[in-house]
C-alpha cells in the first residue's frame, strides 16, 4: 500500500527592490492574458502561495528587460527583484549562455530584451 502524501504550501515573497516598476505574470500566459499581471511599484511585494516542491515559470519585465524564472522552493522565500536583472542580456530572445540559479531554489532561466509591450518610455520616468 502506498504511503500517504502529504503536501504543504510555501510563500514566494517577489520583492521590487529596483527603482523602476515590475510585473509579474506566469510565463505561459506572458504577453497574452493581461488580467493575470501583478503590477509591483518599486518598494512593494507580492507573496505567492506555492505547492512545496512543485515547479513554477514566470515572466518578470522590469522596462524592457524580461527574466524567465523557475522556481521550486521547500521553504518559504524571499527574491529581490534586482537579483534577477542583475545577468547580462542578450539582444535577442534567444537564451543566455547558461541559467543562473539563485541559493534559495529561483533559477534565472533566461534574461532577454522585450520592445513590443514596453509601456515605460524615458519622458515618462522624467515626470
Amino acid at each position: 500500500m502506498p504511503a500517504p502524501t502529504q503536501s504543504y504550501e510555501v510563500l514566494l515573497d517577489f520583492t521590487n527592490d529596483t527603482h523602476d516598476c515590475a510585473t509579474i505574470q506566469l510565463l505561459r500566459d506572458y504577453g497574452r492574458n493581461t488580467s493575470a499581471v501583478v503590477l509591483l511599484h518599486p518598494g512593494e511585494s507580492v507573496a505567492l502561495v506555492l505547492d512545496a516542491g512543485s515547479v513554477y515559470k514566470y515572466a518578470l519585465k522590469s522596462r524592457s528587460k524580461v527574466a524567465n524564472v523557475s522556481a521550486r522552493c521547500w521553504r518559504d522565500i524571499r527574491c529581490d527583484l534586482s537579483q534577477l536583472f542583475s545577468g547580462g542580456t542578450s539582444r535577442s530572445p534567444s537564451p543566455c549562455a547558461s541559467p543562473v540559479s539563485l541559493s534559495n531554489g529561483v533559477t534565472v532561466d533566461r534574461v532577454w530584451r522585450d520592445h513590443r509591450f514596453n509601456v515605460w518610455n524615458d519622458s515618462a520616468s522624467n515626470l
